[in-house]
């Protein structure tokens, strides 16, 4: 945490964030049409939903608020299931780490988010992996 009287070390997320299509990838999930995120980000606390259209159906999800706290934060909604995630920072990219186990089968993503020197263009650089795949894309949003 930032002494007071200090300038924060990392940037602020906050504003309403439209996925650049053409610059994302190199390969998108299947259908990808559009996604807006909205990011409300008051360190530590950050929040985001999302309206996305796939294969012409739109669909908003809203993540709660999260913590960047650099903590693993487990959950289990389910008898087998067992969701872990953390938000962390390292410099001025926001690390955000989400593994999921269900029945046995663990599936992780781990996004590297930045924004750009003019506050416009926010990269959310992804590693994700699967039993049997693993994919790397780069998911690029201007600022609305």
């Amino acid at each position: 945490m930032a002494r007071q009287g200090t300038q924060l070390p990392w940037p602020n997320f906050s504003g309403s964030w439209k996925l650049n299509l053409a610059r994302s990838g190199p390969i998108l999930p299947r259908g990808t049409e559009a996604l807006t995120t909205v990011i409300d980000h008051r360190d530590p606390l950050i929040q985001t939903s999302e309206t996305r259209t796939v294969a012409g159906k739109t669909t908003h999800g809203n993540s709660g608020t999260a913590s960047i706290d650099g903590q693993l934060h487990v959950e289990h909604p389910a008898p087998t299931k067992t969701v872990a995630s953390m938000k962390r920072w390292s410099d001025s990219t926001l690390i955000m780490y989400w593994e999921m186990t269900e029945k046995g089968t663990t599936y992780i993503s781990e996004i590297r988010m930045s924004l750009s020197a003019d506050g416009k263009v926010l990269t959310m650089a992804e590693h994700y992996r699967e039993p049997g795949m693993e994919r790397i894309r780069d998911w690029v949003f201007e600022k609305q």
